[in-house]
């Protein structure tokens, strides 16, 4: 049984909640897309939980938890995530925490650049989280990005880096006239927590194949929603990836199995956070008094959310 749980508005539709109530069927959860620009907030007996990168069944103990190829990952982010979990009690080992070794690293440069083409761009801004996930993306497609496989050969990666670094100030000298990234600093940035990850990560498409194959039960989990999705969503207020169900399996790394469920989430009401169309929007005390009774506030940002 292949089920992606995908939201059906702009995010914010509680899919990290349904994820752990549901997966408590399932063998697997696998994160398809996405970075650490949104956050699931799951509450059970242990506490309350935001996580960012981390699939949503990384709370119950039996679950293998996979971070898919479709994913872009930003070290330092995920190291203190899984460091916060484990000093809550969570367990969390190479057994059941699989990353894929296609997946993207955000680098720092990239959240810099965000946060640049964010401030020039003023009152005509995205709504950007400012943690570097559209920049990823482009250097990914402009085949500029690092995978996590390359962790694993640090001679290689060094040299390949080197390049990039100096191919990146030429945007961020040229274009938004900023000082210059150092090729020391981004070395020393990747040392100190990329090898404290490097046992994560492997072929987890090849694992999800042969998983299937035993008949496991595997779960999906989308981030934000499907009118953030980068081609069918309020373009160009969507996010950077594919938001909805049928990319599952592409950013999951089997392209080769089809999904077999599909169930989309939604609430009562609709909240979403960046800037972009939002039918009929509340505002003023209306919207505060319908955003405090529904702790409407992102999970990665804190920002309010509009409702």
């Amino acid at each position: 049984m292949l089920t992606a749980i995908a939201g059906i508005n702009w995010g914010d539709e509680g899919k990290g909640r349904m994820v752990d109530l549901l997966s408590q069927d399932y063998d697997i959860v696998v994160r398809y897309q996405g970075g650490n620009n949104a956050g699931h907030t799951v509450i059970n007996e242990q506490g309350k939980f935001i996580l960012n990168l981390l699939p949503s069944g990384v709370l119950r103990p039996e679950i293998i938890n996979v971070m898919g190829n479709g994913m872009v990952v930003d070290l330092e982010h995920l190291c203190g995530e899984i460091q916060k979990l484990t000093a809550a009690g969570v367990k969390i080992t190479p057994e059941n925490l699989k990353i894929s070794d296609r997946a993207i690293i955000c680098l720092p440069y990239h959240k810099m650049q965000d946060i640049l083409e964010e401030e020039r761009l003023g009152e005509l801004k995205f709504g950007s989280t400012r943690r570097g996930i559209a920049p990823v993306y482009a250097d990914k497609y402009l085949k500029k990005g690092v995978p996590m496989g390359e962790l694993r050969y640090p001679d290689a990666l060094k040299k390949r880096l080197r390049d990039l670094v100096s191919w990146k100030n030429l945007t961020l000298q040229g274009v938004y006239q900023s000082k210059p990234i150092e090729f020391q600093e981004i070395w020393e940035w990747i040392e100190k927590y990329g090898n404290i990850l490097i046992p994560f990560i492997c072929d987890t498409g090849l694992y999800l194949d042969q998983a299937i194959k035993n008949e496991k039960r595997v779960m999906f989990e989308a981030q934000l929603g499907a009118l953030r999705d980068i081609d069918f969503g309020i373009y160009p207020y969507t996010t950077s990836s594919s938001t909805i169900a049928a990319y599952a399996p592409i950013g999951a790394g089997i392209p080769n199995h089809k999904l077999t469920n599909t169930i989309g989430i939604m609430k009562a009401y609709s909240s979403c956070v960046g800037e972009g169309p939002f039918t009929c929007e509340y505002h003023g005390q209306q919207a505060e008094t319908l955003r405090e009774a529904g702790a409407e506030y992102g999970a990665a940002t804190g920002r309010p959310r509009r409702v």
